[in-house]
């Protein structure tokens, strides 16, 4: 049945788009766990439902299988993250490229590597996943090194850095800085958040400014 079929419709006293948007969240955040906790590779529909406590015929309704739940669970986690950074740069216009380097990095980190299991299945599980998923975190990086290199040209505009192929620079490095957050990230106990960042931003500003 259609979301507009439903709409207005209820169901234990609760409106029926309601309890979908709920059952929906709940196949996300078991999606999350189980992906991170055993592998994408070594999942199954069955793991997640009993980690939902929702059965195979809800999935279905929602999802066409597990990789369209993945596709939707790396595409929430990346636009959150995007979307953290992009405010930290627009809050740091006037700082210095350092300042930037360092706020967009925090921005990132605080947003992607506080929880181990985003981190575990943005990083590492959708690496491989498929050719669908392949493509689409490619597109993704694509952004994420327009995104970045905009902020390194704004930077040199303002004579900090040398001019350069940033978009080029930045996706060279996207890789290492991702293998640093996970690893961080999943890390008992973690080291200083600060120092971490410190080592980011460094090796960042290396790539952009040299």
């Amino acid at each position: 049945m259609s979301q507009d079929a439903n709409t207005g419709r209820m169901y234990a006293g609760q409106p029926v788009e309601d309890r979908q948007r709920q059952r929906r969240a709940r196949f996300l955040e078991s999606g999350l766990t189980v992906f991170a906790r055993d592998g994408y590779a070594n999942s199954s529909v069955g793991a997640i439902c009993k980690d939902a406590g929702l059965s195979s015929r809800q999935f279905y309704e929602e999802f066409t299988g597990r990789e369209s739940l993945l596709l939707e669970l790396y595409e929430q986690i990346d636009k959150e993250s995007r979307e953290a950074v992009t405010v930290a740069l627009e809050k740091k216009a006037d700082a210095t490229s350092l300042e930037l380097i360092d706020a967009a990095v925090r921005a990132y980190v605080t947003s992607i590597g506080a929880d181990p299991r985003k981190a575990r299945v943005a990083l590492v599980e959708v690496v491989g996943a498929g050719p669908k998923v392949e493509k689409f975190r490619l597109e993704l990086r694509r952004v994420w090194g327009s995104l970045l290199a905009s902020a390194a040209e704004d930077a040199a505009m303002h004579g900090e850095i040398p001019t350069g192929d940033y978009e080029m620079r930045v996706l060279a490095v996207i890789g290492a800085v991702n293998y640093v957050v996970d690893s961080w990230s999943g890390s008992d106990p973690r080291p200083p958040l600060d120092e971490m960042i410190s080592v980011l931003s460094r090796v960042i500003m290396g790539a952009v400014g040299a």
